[in-house]
């Protein structure tokens, strides 16, 4: 890489090992890594990353009782104090693998734009292939003037939805913005890491995600039955993810 790129993410209590191999790759790669956490579990995380800085979130009285403390809001906010081209975003347990050609790549085509990319689940860390997760996104490097384009909202990193808004929202939005998606080999997941909170808060945010789409077809979801809104929801899921990829470049080349 030709100069340090700040990668942020969340790291959790739960399955540390994981976690902490899943860092060892993004610091062997050049990555600079911070790492957004309430006080308690920097005091419990803290010990166990060399190599991470752990930067304090404030909470407010609100989010003090939410199991997900840190917000989309506190990233943007993070990041927009930290003078760096290209900003970086990423999800605890996702492990990279890249040549340095492959991310000088992937860093040029971040001007301007928004690069991401979509992990395989694998059986070990050295299989090559795998299932692509089928919703959902997982890192994302970008352009820092985006980061003026990003408005305050009440996603949170730890639930569901924030990584499909995030892409959804700059491509919607008034200026554009060019997507990139990653089709080629970049990100991973061991399938045997489980992630017990990953449904928590799927409705709530789910919600959130279709009312910035469409006050009406909010409004029509918030008359369904628990069952069928969650139907309903799935079905936004995929037609979001499928919307996404469509707009988006898709890279596919691998530099030599």
């Amino acid at each position: 890489m030709p100069e340090s790129v700040l990668l942020v993410t969340s790291l959790t209590p739960r399955n540390i090992e994981n976690q902490q191999r899943a860092v060892e790759s993004w610091l062997r790669l050049g990555f600079s890594v911070v790492s957004l956490n309430a006080r308690a579990d920097i005091d419990v995380l803290g010990p166990r990353f060399r190599g991470v800085e752990f930067v304090e979130i404030q909470q407010g009285a609100q989010a003090a009782c939410d199991e997900s403390p840190v917000a989309l809001d506190h990233v943007v906010d993070f990041l927009g104090s930290r003078e760096m081209p290209v900003c970086g975003l990423i999800k605890p347990e996702i492990h990279l693998r890249a040549t340095s050609a492959t991310l000088r790549f992937l860093m040029e085509e971040t001007k301007g734009a928004l690069v991401y990319a979509s992990h395989a689940d694998v059986e070990a860390l050295d299989d090559t292939t795998g299932e692509i997760r089928k919703s959902g996104f997982d890192i994302f490097l970008f352009d820092r003037e985006l980061l003026k384009r990003i408005p305050s909202t009440e996603f949170r990193l730890g639930r569901s939805w924030w990584d499909l808004w995030l892409p959804f929202y700059l491509m919607r939005s008034s200026q554009g913005c060019p997507l990139k998606f990653v089709s080629f080999p970049f990100a991973s997941r061991l399938a045997i890491a489980e992630n017990g909170a990953e449904d928590a808060g799927y409705e709530k945010y789910g919600m959130l995600l279709a009312k910035f789409m469409d006050q009406g077809a909010y409004d029509a979801l918030l008359a369904q039955s628990p069952e069928t809104r969650r139907r309903s929801l799935e079905a936004m899921n995929l037609n979001v993810t499928m919307a996404v990829l469509f707009e988006s470049r898709w890279l596919s080349c691998f530099p030599e």
